[in-house]
């Protein structure tokens, strides 16, 4: 129970600044849908899109490879070899990008400036450097520092969005405070979005330097040869999950077409900002597990049924509170964005099976056998690639978030019955299972029936609706609560 206590505390750091950075950084996109017009944030939304698979391709599973060889190799040796690979993969891109960007501005169908798709390739590699410095820290238990450094990244990201957002329209005439010209990219705000990421990673990016020099070795290139092995299948599901995550955002444009389709999925990509309010917390987790159980499973004391269990016992409660209080988060959004509520419920289910996928990739992680990860995300792949081309021309942007439910679903059925075969792990489903159906009855009650009885009892625009309206939501929440401390803890110390 002291090794779940340890997760738990480490999880509540990385979680609670995950999620105070996450809601801070979140809290922008109610700014953009107010001071951006729709193309400019679908272009935004697009462009994360891009960059959250290219940072993947760009760390190639080092992340996991050096968690995994550095609790049996010379830590030195392990840091230094995964950091020069790549600081020298990193390099290339950002070169080849440089000379290649009137040709990419024109692949884009000219909807990325050149100096933009510069930037891009600049922030990839800059955050591909620093996420295994960042590995190194969260390996080494500095959690604190972690968070303090990530925390230091967003206030210099808002500060300068605010800056060429607000700030410099306001005052462009006063040539001594502007840092670039900025009436030249007036016009494109997406472009000023994302220099301030630039300017925000480059900075951490100083800040860590100290981590990076300090226990350097000598490149093992044996070493590296036996991380590359390991680590080009994590590549591969590294890939396809942001495949899996990201691909929505690209093709949504592409297949509705013109400024329509970008517009489309600013609706959509605000109202997926939401749906990520469950991402925060799969992330936090991450965060904490990965090294978490690359030290300790061999010691036979980790509890994986109990994670798990907690895991979606959390998880369930965030669905819960997100759709039951859907009202009032919608005050972040403008009325033409309110529209695309109804794909916020499947993507916080996605979001939580993405989570419970990733706390059941330990087995093939600790058995060496990432193969089967590579299999499972080709398969989720090429669902979300196939639903997607077929349920958008028809759902527009629903039929995206349905493809991204089916498919971690459906990766969620292979890893139980792959590892079952190939390990000895053994989860609680069916604790898990009952807590699912409670908590399905829960939300048909909170969101279906509540408002019926409250239609019954009360007019609409009354008080008195309001209180009951929330205060049943509430009392369901605590019911449920009640249940758990019962079934989880107090029959336990009987």
């Amino acid at each position: 129970m002291s090794k779940i206590k340890s997760l738990a505390g480490d999880t509540i750091v990385y979680g609670g600044s995950t999620i105070l950075l996450r809601l801070l950084n979140w809290l922008l996109m109610p700014y953009y849908i107010r001071t951006m017009d729709g193309v400019q944030y679908g272009i935004v939304t697009q462009v994360y899109g891009y960059i959250a698979i290219l940072l993947v391709i760009l760390t190639y599973g080092f992340e996991t490879s050096f968690f995994r060889f550095a609790k049996e190799r010379e830590f030195s040796k392990v840091f230094t070899t995964a950091i020069t690979s790549i600081v020298s993969t990193s390099a290339l891109f950002v070169f080849l990008v440089v000379l290649l960007q009137d040709q990419l501005h024109i692949l884009t169908d000219k909807k990325l400036s050149s100096e933009l798709i510069v930037i891009v390739g600049i922030l990839v590699a800059i955050d591909a450097i620093s996420s295994i410095i960042f590995a190194k820290i969260r390996y080494e238990g500095k959690s604190v520092r972690f968070a303090l450094l990530k925390l230091i990244n967003i206030i210099i990201l808002i500060s300068f969005n605010l800056y060429f957002l607000y700030w410099v329209p306001r005052n462009f005439g006063n040539n001594g405070y502007r840092i670039v010209d900025w009436f030249s990219y007036s016009g494109n705000q997406s472009f000023f979005v994302l220099l301030s990421n630039l300017i925000a990673s480059f900075s951490v990016l100083i800040l860590i330097l100290p981590d990076l020099f300090k226990k350097l070795s000598s490149v093992d290139f044996s070493l590296l040869k036996q991380m590359y092995k390991y680590s080009y299948p994590i590549l591969i599901v590294g890939i396809t999950g942001m495949v899996n995550m990201q691909l929505d955002k690209i093709l949504i444009p592409e297949m509705i077409g013109g400024d329509e389709g970008l517009k489309q999925l600013a609706i959509y990509g605000a109202n997926f900002k939401i749906g990520v309010l469950m991402a925060m917390f799969t992330q936090s987790f991450r965060l904490a597990f990965e090294p978490y159980f690359f030290k300790d499973h061999k010691k036979g004391n980790i509890q994986y049924a109990n994670i798990l269990t907690y895991f979606v016992l959390f998880g369930l409660l965030i669905f819960l509170g997100v759709t039951f209080f859907i009202d009032i988060i919608n005050l972040l959004l403008t009325q033409e964005y309110i529209e695309g509520n109804i794909v916020i419920p499947i993507v916080l289910v996605s979001q939580l099976l993405s989570g419970i996928y990733f706390t059941l990739s330990v087995w093939y992680k600790v058995t060496d056998k990432t193969v089967f990860g590579a299999y499972m995300g080709i398969i989720g792949s090429l669902i979300t690639i196939g639903l997607n081309v077929i349920l958008i021309p028809i759902l527009g942007y629903v039929g995206s978030a349905i493809a991204g439910l089916v498919c971690f679903s459906v990766m969620v059925v292979l890893s139980i019955y792959w590892g079952k075969k190939h390990s000895n792990i053994r989860y609680d489903w069916n604790k898990v299972l009952s807590y699912t159906i409670i908590v399905a009855v829960i939300y048909v009650v909170g969101i279906k029936l509540i408002p019926i009885s409250g239609n019954l009892l009360f007019d609409l625009s009354s008080i008195w609706y309001d209180i009951f309206f929330y205060g049943m939501r509430i009392g369901l929440i605590i019911v449920f609560l009640g249940f758990v401390y019962l079934k989880e803890f107090r029959i336990k110390n009987i």
